[in-house]
């Protein structure tokens, strides 16, 4: 790890003066960070180190793209390479500016592999993908379920390779652990309070699923109401996620292939619901993580097992005020430190101020967590009515059977867990996820002055730390005097 750091603290003019030392500078981080042994690592220094790769891409793209080098107003093809294997979303102003470095076949190979097609170049229309949006958000119902999707045969419009495809400059096969930080703002509340420390806060898996003699690339996960393919272009585009990372098993062969890709397309239809019990073993109710774990032993692969425990002594006594007794959890942070699973790719969708400002609301969640006592009286007014309704829910009752019907709800898909657990975890979500957009403004200012990113130093700031008391605010966790 201190490898990949002093790569990263080389200093940019330096290593950009040159064409060739610019791209073999960026190889070699790309490489040392995939290589980069995860098990038997603090999980905090991952999630660090992580952080630090993500601005050190955005800082060096906004350099080569605001002050570029002699070099790349005279060496086009070499621009493109460095550019691609930089390999981080350009939002609309930086595309602006690689058009004034590249001509459009350059451009347009560029943006193709970034999953944008262009027009008049159809030789590029595999490697750039579906090339359609739809409205599909992490872990919330959508109104173009997957029965609808698939109508469209673009969504089979990838660079197929092998049993899998190649898109957004990373390889993936199925079985493919996706630990994603997908942009839904508070979304890490309940994956911040385990240990080890979490790594993302969503985790899907990689599939092709076939219809109508059609084969769609998909992204398996989890959501509020069972399991469901999202197309893999939605999944690593940037309004679905701002980061993610491909782990694969180490022992899968092609011959697993099929396996997977049928135990995915029996999830979609078994799985009921939702479930915050990670360990339990009913493959009709999971949670996002034992997707995996069933994925890859119905294809003879060795499971992930579980190193992730709700273990801090608070944490247990607050989550068992709202129902929570079952402290085993199945973590994303798992497949990253189990010996038999490595990193193969990851995908930057340019959003580090985002990341960053989660990142410190998701540790002052937990900081709060275990020094305070949780107070279910304290709890804002829909908890109580969520509760209420919930239990109406499950009796369906005339009125349940009414709410089941307005939320999209069964009496099967209803998620898995403590009444009062599901009643607060949307509360806390909203309220964390306003904390995080009231940060990010903050963070901006912070980071605009560093040439790199070292979190020990970032999160010790006395204006994110000012940012931090102004902005988080959650009145039913009180500090308690009682020594624990």
């Amino acid at each position: 790890m201190q490898d990949i750091k002093t790569l990263l603290r080389q200093t940019v003019p330096d290593k950009i003066q040159k064409a060739q030392t610019c791209f073999d500078w960026i190889e070699d981080i790309n490489r040392a960070y995939l290589i980069l042994h995860r098990p038997g690592l603090n999980a905090q220094d991952i999630v660090d180190l992580k952080l630090s790769m993500i601005f050190w891409r955005s800082r060096l793209l906004d350099r080569l793209l605001n002050q570029p080098p002699a070099w790349m107003k005279t060496e086009q093809e070499t621009v493109l390479r460095v550019l691609t294997a930089l390999n981080v979303c350009l939002s609309e102003a930086q595309q602006a500016l690689a058009e004034y470095l590249l001509d459009p076949p350059l451009i347009a190979r560029l943006m193709a592999s970034q999953g944008h097609a262009t027009v008049g170049f159809p030789e590029l229309e595999q490697q750039s993908g579906p090339g359609v949006d739809l409205n599909i958000v992490a872990n919330r119902g959508s109104s173009t379920p997957y029965e609808k999707w698939r109508e469209d045969d673009l969504f089979t419009r990838y660079e197929v390779e092998e049993e899998g495809v190649r898109y957004r400059g990373v390889s993936f096969r199925p079985g493919d652990v996706l630990l994603a930080n997908v942009n839904l703002d508070g979304n890490g509340v309940y994956t911040s309070l385990g240990e080890p420390r979490s790594f993302s806060s969503h985790t899907a898996f990689f599939a092709m699923l076939e219809y109508e003699g059609k084969r769609f690339p998909v992204v398996i996960e989890t959501y509020e109401k069972g399991v469901r393919p999202v197309p893999l272009s939605i999944f690593l585009g940037p309004k679905f996620c701002s980061y993610l990372e491909i782990y694969r098993h180490r022992d899968y062969i092609s011959a697993c292939a099929s396996k997977i890709n049928r135990a995915a397309a029996e999830f979609i239809q078994s799985v009921r619901g939702y479930n915050f019990d990670s360990e339990d073993t009913d493959p009709t109710y999971m949670a996002c993580c034992t997707v995996g774990r069933f994925m890859h032993n119905a294809a003879g692969l060795e499971p992930a097992k579980t190193i992730s425990r709700l273990s801090h002594p608070r944490v247990q006594s607050n989550l068992a005020k709202v129902g929570l007794t079952q402290f085993e959890y199945f973590g994303p942070v798992d497949f990253l430190l189990n010996d038999c699973f490595a990193c193969t790719g990851v995908v930057d969708n340019n959003q580090i101020e985002r990341l960053l400002a989660r990142e410190l609301i998701d540790r002052e969640f937990r900081h709060r967590f275990i020094n305070s006592d949780l107070h279910p009286a304290k709890i804002p007014f829909p908890f109580g009515l969520n509760r209420w309704g919930i239990g109406q829910m499950r009796k369906q009752s005339l009125i349940g059977k009414l709410v089941c019907l307005f939320e999209g709800f069964t009496v099967e898909n209803l998620p898995r867990g403590p009444d009062d657990l599901l009643a607060v975890i949307l509360i806390a979500e909203k309220q964390v996820g306003k904390s995080i957009v009231q940060t990010r403004k903050v963070v901006m200012e912070v980071i605009a002055d560093y040439a790199f990113l070292d979190m020990e130093n970032f999160v010790a700031e006395q204006r994110i730390l000012d940012a931090l008391e102004q902005n988080f605010r959650v009145s039913w966790l009180q500090p308690d005097a009682t020594p624990h």
